[in-house]
């Protein structure tokens, strides 16, 4: 027996099917299957009633995978106990970031986390809102950077910055010198993201206005996705959108052309570091932390 054939066979428990296991494992499926049988062999068990679909664990598999879950939880606990005292980080962190900054934060620190921790690998998913919390219910990520969230579960949360948003768009308008009014918007062509939906809702009953009625004649909806397509849209197609800030640096000088700021109440939103209570990986996610703070905030 072996730590490597207690994760097999906590994988397949997660995801009750060998290939995805497999694949969540980095191992060929052969290989996995291989070494449940041989731990299945060496004690005269069955771990996995291979003759449904999807697979399920015997009643002595439940034990067993339970039992496994928690050694490799002490494991990783050890691990990182023992790492505390050479105050290095090594391992992998498997780390969300939501879709609607993922373009703009990710460049500017991948590099400085990869030099300043040679031995930690992190693995990135760009998801949406929704899939973070799931992929977190799961445990199939350790953290994740969230916009304003509002998770159902118990999280811990430590606020990293706040991002002002402001309007990128190709109607010919007068940047003022206070900023531009929200009422001098045309909302007919404006692209909504529904991440950022209720801040432009918000913003619109500021002005005194009721949102159905602003927006009645717009037809155009961006559900999920990357705010790159919806900029590269209106570059071609012309309209207006929402985007953060922080995305100016990665415009050309043209492009800058068409960012608006607005006068009175920014929109603005919160980016947080949200991640489970556990133990095993709190060392490595503080110094994430205080790492993105300082490049970020």
């Amino acid at each position: 027996m072996n730590f490597r054939q207690l994760e097999y066979i906590i994988a397949v428990e997660r995801f009750r099917n060998f290939k995805r296991a497999a694949v969540e494992c980095d191992i060929a499926q052969s290989t996995l299957s291989k070494e449940i049988q041989r731990l299945e062999q060496s004690f005269d068990i069955i771990i996995f009633d291979r003759s449904r679909k999807p697979v399920v664990p015997t009643l002595k598999g439940v034990d067993l995978i339970n039992k496994a879950k928690e050694i490799i939880h002490e494991q990783k606990e050890f691990i990182q106990i023992a790492l505390k005292k050479k105050n290095e980080l090594s391992g992998h962190l498997n780390l969300a970031i939501a879709e609607i900054v993922a373009p703009y934060i990710i460049p500017l620190f991948i590099k400085s986390i990869n030099k300043k921790y040679p031995k930690l690998e992190v693995r990135i998913f760009e998801l949406s809102d929704r899939r973070i919390e799931d992929f977190l219910i799961e445990e199939k990520i350790d953290a994740a950077l969230m916009v304003s969230p509002s998770l159902t579960h118990g999280y811990y949360e430590r606020r990293i910055y706040t991002e002002e948003l402001c309007l990128y768009s190709s109607k010919e308008l007068t940047n003022q010198p206070m900023g531009l009014m929200m009422s001098s918007i045309d909302f007919d062509d404006i692209f909504l993201h529904e991440d950022l939906k209720d801040l432009l809702i918000r913003q619109i009953q500021d002005i005194g206005k009721e949102p159905s009625d602003v927006l009645r004649n717009n037809k155009i909806r961006y559900i999920k996705g990357n705010l790159e397509t919806l900029r590269n849209i209106i570059d071609f197609n012309g309209g207006s959108m929402l985007m953060p800030k922080i995305a100016i640096q990665y415009l050309n000088d043209e492009q800058q052309k068409k960012v608006f700021f607005f006068k009175e109440k920014q929109p603005k939103m919160d980016v947080s570091l949200i991640s489970s209570r556990g133990f095993e990986k709190r060392r490595i996610l503080d110094k994430i932390f205080k790492d993105l703070s300082a490049i970020l905030s």
